[in-house]
């Protein structure tokens, strides 16, 4: 009994130690605020709403940059000043000096890269952006980077669906429960990567299954999240969370 007794409160101790190990690691991430720019244009949204998400983040400070001037960040020695770009834009305009700038900073520099909900249908005719982030949405049929042809994309607005983890593992997923509900918009019939390491999905009749995921670029971290297109979205406190990680995460230099 006495030996039971032992073994347990050793193995508490160590639990015990981990938590705080674990706490402290989460400290260090707040000994410095994160600086990130939020690229929006294209698409309208519920401005207030959407920017509530990152105030309420420790720890975090964003500024938002509009197209057609925010691609101009691409040429700028002044990214340097910031952690991390967040992408919630809906453009296709894009000149070759600034895919060069964009690829330099991420696949070379090592910028990290959120890309949100709609994000995932830019700069439709360049075949780089979909191996940056992953995916490609066809605003129009065309063909994936690998040669495959699709038809026009789809959404599907307002619809409850359950997200469940398919990676819980991952910091990215963090703190998520096992499955939960949003309402959303959901996207179906547009490619996927083979490269991608999934952190999401569902199993909802109107949305492809795969809706987060991660990946590198070269020396960046990327994360894609489909979900985030209004309120009942941006108000979902796991959407919060899994937003949180990702910033967390693609800032990180392990």
């Amino acid at each position: 009994m006495k030996a039971t007794l032992l073994l347990f409160a050793i193995g508490l101790l160590a639990s015990q130690v981990l938590v705080a190990k674990n706490e402290r690691k989460e400290a260090r991430k707040l000994e410095r605020t994160l600086r990130i720019i939020i690229i929006t244009g294209g698409h309208d949204f519920e401005r207030e709403e959407f920017f509530a998400i990152f105030d309420s983040f420790d720890g975090i400070k964003w500024e938002e940059r509009k197209q057609p001037q925010a691609n101009e960040i691409w040429l700028s020695e002044n990214l340097r000043n910031y952690d991390a770009i967040v992408l919630y834009d809906l453009w296709q305009q894009i000149t070759e000096e600034q895919k060069e700038g964009m690829i330099k900073w991420l696949r070379d520099e090592g910028k990290g890269l959120l890309a949100l909900h709609h994000s995932i249908a830019n700069y439709h005719q360049w075949d780089e952006y979909a191996k940056i982030i992953g995916a490609r949405y066809f605003i129009a049929p065309g063909k994936s980077p690998d040669g495959k042809t699709f038809a026009r994309s789809q959404f599907h607005h307002d619809i409850r669906f359950t997200v469940k983890l398919a990676d819980r593992n991952h910091p990215v997923t963090k703190g998520l429960p096992e499955q939960f509900e949003i309402v959303d918009e959901t996207y179906k019939g547009w490619w996927l990567s083979n490269d991608v390491q999934k952190l999401l999905v569902t199993d909802h009749e109107l949305s492809d299954p795969c809706i987060a995921w991660a990946k590198r670029y070269g020396n960046s971290k990327i994360v894609y999240i489909q979900l985030g297109h209004g309120s009942t979205a941006y108000k979902n406190l796991h959407f919060r969370r899994l937003v949180q990680n990702a910033i967390y995460w693609v800032t990180s230099r392990d």
